[in-house]
């Protein structure tokens, strides 16, 4: 990592999602071997996760949200109350901002994900949106990916890089790196470092990519 740059990863997911069975204690010690600076844990309608993660403290964690919302997937970051799933796009991201979160939309295009926002779903929030994700790693299709990027650049939003991590292994490998000088562990400090950040993004191994498939299956089995 070149001095005086962070990376950090907002979209990660933990045991407290249903497609994950990763021990939050073993995404805490993965981000810091993995060369991560900060996190936001964003489990699937749960904020448990990052108040878990935070309480256990040694590392700077962002308490989040994958809210699935009527249309699709809305992230919220710097909460401190769940938001319920099954809202409108609207209501779930001024949900969110009633807490003084950050907005963001996960894998916007993603044509094999039904959970995706779409392009609608974006318009409707799109003066809510703090953040759109330019590069998600469990985005299969390169093309999918790009449209957020165009998206994005079209409507003036700042871009991350995200893992959408579901297991600790796939974490450090997609990020978004920033200046240290304008982070800190706040809506503001990581407004200003995301808008001077670059996208870093590298899909993991197909097994790994697996891991929300193997997780539901062992949840279910028990």
């Amino acid at each position: 990592m070149t001095s005086g740059l962070v990376r950090i990863d907002l979209h990660v997911h933990t045991r407290h999602s249903h497609d994950s069975a990763a021990p939050v204690s073993s995404v805490l010690e993965r981000c810091r071997d993995g060369g991560l600076g900060m996190v936001a844990i964003t489990d699937h309608d749960s904020i448990r996760g990052g108040l878990e993660a935070r309480e256990k403290g040694g590392f700077p964690v962002i308490v989040g949200e994958e809210i699935k919302s009527a249309q699709g997937d809305i992230l919220g970051l710097f909460l401190e109350e769940e938001v319920p799933p099954n809202l409108t796009p609207l209501e779930t991201a001024q949900r969110v901002k009633d807490q003084g979160g950050l907005v963001g939309v996960p894998h916007p295009f993603d044509r094999i994900r039904p959970t995706a926002l779409g392009r609608n779903g974006l318009l409707e929030i799109l003066h809510l949106v703090d953040f759109l994700e330019g590069y998600n790693a469990h985005t299969f299709l390169g093309r999918d990916n790009r449209k957020g990027l165009e998206f994005a650049a079209l409507h003036s939003l700042p871009v991350v890089s995200c893992s959408d991590s579901h297991s600790a292994l796939e974490l450090g490998r997609t990020y978004t790196e920033v200046p240290e000088s304008e982070l800190d562990c706040s809506p503001e400090g990581v407004m200003r470092a995301i808008r001077a950040g670059t996208c870093v993004g590298r899909h993991p191994p197909p097994w790994l990519l697996m891991a929300p498939v193997y997780a539901k299956l062992r949840k279910l089995l028990g």
